[in-house]
């Protein structure tokens, strides 16, 4: 697209911070509280009763709050970071009290409002500092050409060091759109400084790069985005203003859904007429995993040679009703049109049942056997399990989540029942009374079974993987080290790793256990690493139970550093390192 950037103005639009503080108020509610050290006249006790004694001097400190202006006087205190001061109703003479002090949070005394700690002379530098952060976009027509602009705004709550505060907005990026084209503008360049490092720093004139990929990504808030503006644009049919509709669960990109409908004019239909969350969903997940350079993306899922959203949707008139009054995302979607193609169509009540199961790798049940009763079957596998709860003695701690039988599990059986050479044909073989019982009773069989001498394999295994070993937050993750120890462990937690033998020796999958670190010995969760993409592929307790919250933080942590190249400082302890930025 040819030069716009004279054409987008980087004013701000009339009412757009009023919009934009009610839009955002709980993005935007954390205010500034200011102190700084100040000396006062003590007229103690000792000064009421001798003529002759003289005021002390004394340390205080002089607090304001920013967003109601409240100013105060409060005992001084010693911090792990500087001085800071003791809340009045939390100081005594003896203990003193909680120190506040700089970057600490706390709720004002005074108006209640959530507010950040900050030293007054640590301002004077810059003169404010930014207690709260958000963004949001505005549209506008511009040009005889009449393109489409979405401004992206980066919205802060100034803190002054005089006192006050003010909501600020930046214009960081701009979305130019003709007909076929788009163009993006940046109002920010990376900068590094000696001092601060790496930083965005934001400048006071657009810049059009010639190749460019959406940065800005979500957005849910798009001021003065009307159906009166979008017809009078280079996109009159877009429908921008229906598909950033509130829908549970769903995530908004604009840029990218502008370029569809660039790209298939017919993206409406399946947008007004189709399924709107299933489009989400496919959006979400092209905007993901894929750079989306100049903000293209296409979504292969769905047939645009097609007009009627139905065969867009690769479904007929009745079951794209179906799908509307059921609400649809993409995971029943898929679930119903891949059953349809192995040959199974199921029905409103299967649906139902699906939905009633809950479990989102459903969809790895086409193919493997009937769709449908095999949903019935763990819904009533999840019946008997709630029937046959035993509630834990007293004196033991019962476990965070109990294991409910899921598609992950059922297929795990089928699995090992096949390698057993079971008899799958037989109902009472593929679908047992008690799945917990036939699953470990199969995974018993397959650990008997797996090949032997891997001895050799597995030491070769835990050289190659003993860089992730790690430990954090009261957890260790370690590599399993033997065929033995693989089979305890699924003995212990009642799952099927003890199958995992030879796929483990072999470099085909990575299994890990998860410990305690005062109780190293004693089985917690197993984990499956998959190797080339550095991706956990399952991470299962108890009974195949879920992970704790506790657990997943710690997956979370150890995956960023192994991500990172498992580095280590001298002593050979793990160096982790997290990076933030606002574009993420």
């Amino acid at each position: 697209m040819e030069d716009v950037r004279e054409l987008v103005p980087r004013k701000l639009p009339e009412g757009f911070l009023t919009w934009a503080a009610a839009a955002l108020e709980g993005e935007l509610d954390t205010h500034g509280f200011l102190y700084e050290v100040e000396w006062v006249e003590d007229y103690g006790l000792d000064f009421l009763l001798d003529e002759w004694a003289r005021a002390k001097k004394r340390k205080m400190v002089r607090v304001q709050c920013s967003c109601c202006g409240y100013e105060d006087r409060y005992h001084y205190g010693k911090g792990q970071r500087g001085y800071g001061f003791v809340l009045p109703e939390s100081y005594t003479e003896v203990e003193g009290g909680t120190v506040y002090e700089d970057g600490d949070s706390i709720l004002c005394p005074s108006c209640g409002c959530p507010v950040q700690i900050r030293r007054r002379a640590g301002l004077k530098g810059r003169g404010y500092f930014v207690p709260a952060e958000s963004r949001a976009m505005s549209a506008a027509v511009v040009g005889n050409e009449r393109l489409l602009v979405l401004t992206g705004w980066v919205l802060q709550r100034r803190v002054f060091y005089g006192g006050g505060e003010r909501l600020e907005a930046i214009p960081a990026e701009a979305y130019v759109f003709s007909a076929r084209d788009c163009a993006q503008l940046m109002g920010w360049a990376n900068a590094y400084s000696g001092t601060a490092g790496y930083f965005i720093q934001y400048t006071r004139a657009w810049r059009q790069p010639r190749n460019w990929t959406d940065r800005w990504g979500n957005e849910e808030h798009i001021f003065g985005l009307t159906e009166e503006l979008l017809e009078e644009s280079s996109l009159p049919h877009c429908k921008l203003d229906v598909y950033m509709e509130h829908r549970p669960g769903a995530y908004h990109f604009p840029v990218e859904w502008l370029r569809l409908c660039q790209a298939h004019p017919n993206a409406e239909a399946a947008l007004i007429h189709g399924l709107p969350r299933v489009l989400d969903d496919l959006i979400y997940t092209k905007c993901r995993l894929e750079q989306n350079k100049q903000g293209d993306i296409e979504v292969h899922e769905l047939d645009w040679s097609q007009t009627k959203p139905a065969r867009m949707l690769h479904l007929n008139r009745e079951e794209l009703r179906l799908a509307r009054e059921q609400d649809w995302g993409r995971l029943f979607w898929d679930l119903f049109r891949y059953s349809k193609a192995a040959g199974e169509l199921l029905t409103g009540e299967d649906m139902v049942n699906a939905f009633r199961l809950g479990d989102e790798h459903v969809g790895q049940l086409v193919g493997r056997g009937p769709v449908a009763k095999s949903i019935r079957y763990l819904l009533g596998q999840c019946e008997l399990a709630e029937t046959g709860y035993v509630p834990e003695p007293e004196d033991e701690d019962p476990p965070a989540y109990a294991a409910v039988p899921d598609v992950q599990i059922l297929t795990d059986y089928w699995d090992m029942a096949q390698r057993l050479g079971w008899d799958l044909t037989n109902e009472r073989v593929r679908f047992p009374h008690d799945l917990f019982a036939a699953h470990d009773e199969a995974a018993a069989q397959a650990a008997q079974r797996e090949e032997k001498g891997l001895a050799a394999k597995f030491r070769v295994r835990r050289m190659v993987l003993r860089k992730y070993v790690f430990a954090a937050d009261g957890l260790l993750i370690r590599p399993a080290g033997s065929q033995k120890e693989l089979t305890d462990e699924g003995n212990a937690l009642h799952h099927c790793v003890g199958t995992y033998g030879k796929k483990h020796a072999n470099g085909e999958t990575a299994i890990f256990f998860i410990r305690k670190k005062t109780a190293p010995r004693e089985s917690y969760f197993t984990l499956e690493l998959d190797e080339q993409g550095l991706t956990v592929r399952q991470n299962r307790g108890m009974r195949n139970g879920p992970r704790t919250p506790e657990v997943l933080a710690f997956e979370e942590l150890w995956l960023s550093w192994v991500r990172a190249g498992a580095p280590r400082d001298k002593t050979g302890r793990p160096v982790v390192e997290v990076v933030t930025s606002w574009t993420a």
